[in-house]
């Protein structure tokens, strides 16, 4: 009880579990399955689990993942892997109609979202949906979240172009030459993150929609950074700790 304004509320206020009628050990229950599922784990299966509807299911999820998204500031720092991937559905079984409306030809990434990944060598790894793979937009970026002493590896791609002059070292990678590594320098630890995700999406999540594709991204990273704590236990002490971003209603 509030003495000054003489209401009443929860210890759940602030947190991701205020206004929920859930009892929180279905909370807990929720958050232990969800960090402990090395392959993720989907609404249904969760539904199914803690014995609530798949609606309830998906609601928990949105606002669990909530908890796993990073505001941190922390440069990468030494040798950081930089790549774009797009995420998205086939076009085999589109309809043909569909696929004019959307201006999609054969090859074309126009029906996919663009990701862009930055990995810490031994470190931590970024992800973040943007709307267009072009140097305007992912160059901000890269100043943004890469500390300027780093060497950075990327491919050829042209929005990288220039990356010599902002940072100590740009080591360029010529895919299409099939020129994979240079000595030490390589982008497989983050092309193999890039599985992580895909695997995740087509074998647990099936379909991801783009407003909701970077909380789904959120929760991979979290427990690719945290790989080695008590993921359970991080998880409640950020629930503790962190305002939730979205409306808790």
């Amino acid at each position: 009880m509030c003495r000054d304004c003489n209401s009443s509320f929860s210890v759940t206020v602030d947190t991701i579990m205020h206004a929920s009628k859930l009892p929180l050990p279905k909370w807990f229950a929720a958050i232990f399955l969800i960090v402990n599922a090395k392959k993720r784990i989907s609404s249904l299966q969760l539904a199914r689990d803690i014995n609530v509807n798949k609606n309830t299911a998906w609601y928990m999820q949105k606002r669990i993942r909530e908890a796993m998204y990073s505001d941190s500031d922390d440069l990468l720092k030494g040798i950081v892997e930089v790549d774009e991937s797009y995420v998205g559905g086939s076009m085999t079984n589109m309809r043909k109609s569909y696929k004019k409306e959307l201006g999609i030809y054969p090859g074309g990434m126009e029906h996919k979202k663009p990701v862009l990944g930055m990995m810490q060598r031994e470190g931590l790894v970024k992800v973040i949906v943007i709307d267009k793979a072009d140097a305007k937009t992912i160059r901000p970026l890269l100043n943004k979240h890469i500390d300027t002493a780093s060497e950075v590896v990327t491919d050829g791609f042209g929005a990288y172009r220039m990356l010599h002059k902002t940072h100590a070292k740009h080591v360029k990678l010529n895919h299409s030459k099939n020129i994979m590594s240079l000595g030490k320098y390589n982008t497989s630890r983050l092309d193999s993150f890039w599985t992580t995700i895909k695997r995740a999406i087509v074998g647990q999540y099936h379909r991801v929609s783009p407003e909701h594709l970077q909380s789904y991204l959120d929760e991979i990273a979290f427990k690719f950074n945290n790989r080695e704590e008590d993921l359970f236990s991080l998880l409640i002490t950020r629930i503790i700790q962190q305002e939730p971003r979205i409306a808790v209603t």
